[in-house]
């Protein structure tokens, strides 16, 4: 609490009133803000009355609290309207969309929006406005195809990697694109510094330079794909205000691209993030936008993880004729999806091990533990031995569904697997789930089993601190 000062702050009272919140009430969804975005917060009903006496919070507390409100109310509430006065923590996206305004001239604005955030994350001094800032519920609103600027010279189409063969500067990226892909497998923090410097100093030059559409339009989707790489980077190392800056640069490339495939694919990875943070009503928005936006004739291997994505929000927003018909339609897509050895095809999400996962998660929400399990551990029988992320996650997910159901020892066994892919990651998600795990088994901590896992768990907490 900083020392700070004031007068009452009327401001706030009047947006605690217009909420129709008590002390306690705006307390309790700061803190749960904080624990969305990886910070431990517990203010209490105290801290308000302090904060309403005029006491001023630190920087990314005010934009905490000014998210509550935006979210409670349903229109943008900035951290300038709390009435805490100029000391009050910088809007993130006005200072973001400040930059973008000022570096604007003579080029596109998914452009300059991808030139300001990969500026301010490469600087030292300015990236934590980029890291540390807010997920914003309310933005997320699923929107339509845009199509391509109206400025732009070329008619709008559809663009593939199939159909312009990644031309010129464009199959540098795709092999670029391939390797951060891969260096995911290995967590969000791998490889995330590399990237951002990649994009600041290789990519957004070339896309500053410009050129003939044949040749510039691949070298914009090619580089909405790679942003695409960065958002799912900081969605895993729980930096989610950065994620959804970074998705959202990926949908502007790829929709001045006029590449419907790739807008669909960050569209269905919005919803997926959107899921994991328990706002399910946007999460199906965003997947039932994002099928929509593919149209009819998009390809199996881009409806059929779109599908997989639709069916996991139907399921958490508890639709289950829905979800099931969403699944059955995935497995007919996925039955005529060619074999991606021979294509070349590489589609993010397609692959069996990732729509088997998605297909567990979705019966799990369903209750179905048992066909959920099956579902899961499917999936990890067609992963490779090096993509560690993706394992680690199912392997945590089948430890809980089993430990539901009672099975404790397998579930034990699971957890262990689960520990062996950790001690490869720098991942935020895995980090919060070692450490959860001691809680989740407290219960049980008198069974030889647990005792076993307890005593290795502390023996990763101190070597990976």
């Amino acid at each position: 609490m900083a020392a700070d000062r004031r007068a009452a702050n009327d401001a706030l009272r009047g947006l605690l009133s217009a909420a129709g919140w008590t002390y306690e009430a705006l307390a309790r969804n700061v803190n749960a803000l904080g624990a969305e975005n990886g910070i431990r917060l517990r203010y209490d009903r105290t801290s308000v009355a302090h904060w309403l006496a005029g006491s001023v919070p630190r920087p990314r507390t005010r934009e905490l609290i000014a998210e509550a409100f935006t979210r409670k109310l349903r229109r943008p509430v900035s951290p300038g309207a709390l009435g805490m006065g100029k000391s009050a923590a910088p809007d993130v996206r006005d200072s973001i969309e400040a930059y973008v305004r000022k570096g604007a001239d003579g080029e596109t604005r998914a452009v300059a929006l991808l030139a300001t955030l990969c500026g301010m994350d490469a600087d030292p001094v300015r990236r934590r406005l980029v890291q540390q800032c807010v997920y914003n519920a309310v933005e997320n609103d699923a929107p339509v195809w845009p199509g391509r600027s109206a400025g732009s010279s070329a008619a709008e189409q559809p663009l593939s990697r199939e159909d312009i063969g990644c031309p010129g500067d464009a199959a540098g990226l795709r092999s670029a694109t391939d390797f951060f892909r891969r260096a995911g497998d290995f967590g969000g923090r791998h490889a995330r510094s590399a990237l951002v410097s990649y994009l600041h100093d290789d990519v957004v030059p070339r896309l500053h330079a410009g050129g003939h559409a044949s040749m510039y339009l691949p070298l914009l989707a090619e580089a909405a794909r790679l942003v695409h790489v960065l958002a799912g980077m900081y969605v895993d190392d729980v930096r989610n205000g950065a994620a959804q800056h970074y998705h959202r640069a990926a949908l502007l490339l790829a929709a001045e691209a006029g590449d419907r495939t790739t807008y669909a694919i960050v569209l269905r990875s919005m919803s997926g993030h959107a899921l994991d943070l328990g706002h399910r009503r946007t999460a199906l928005r965003l997947s039932e936008a994002a099928l929509a936006i593919a149209t009819p004739d998009a390809p199996p291997e881009v409806r059929a993880p779109l599908l997989a994505q639709l069916a996991l929000a139907q399921a958490a927003t508890g639709n289950r004729r829905r979800a099931l018909a969403s699944l059955s339609e995935m497995a007919r897509q996925q039955q005529e999806m060619p074999d991606p050895r021979t294509s070349g095809r590489c589609v993010p999400g397609a692959s069996a091990a990732a729509l088997a996962c998605r297909k567990g998660r979705t019966l799990a929400l369903l209750g179905d533990r048992t066909a959920a399990v099956t579902a899961l551990r499917a999936s990890l029988e067609q992963r490779p031995a090096t993509a560690y992320l993706p394992c680690a996650l199912t392997h945590a997910q089948i430890a809980r569904l089993l430990l539901g159901d009672g099975r404790l020892e397998e579930a034990c066994a699971t957890w262990h697997r689960f520990l062996d892919d950790y001690l490869h990651l720098r991942s935020g998600r895995a980090d919060r789930i070692l450490a959860e795990l001691r809680g989740e088994l407290r219960v049980h901590a008198t069974r030889q089993p647990v005792r076993s896992l307890l005593r290795r768990v502390d023996a990763v907490v101190r070597n990976s601190g």
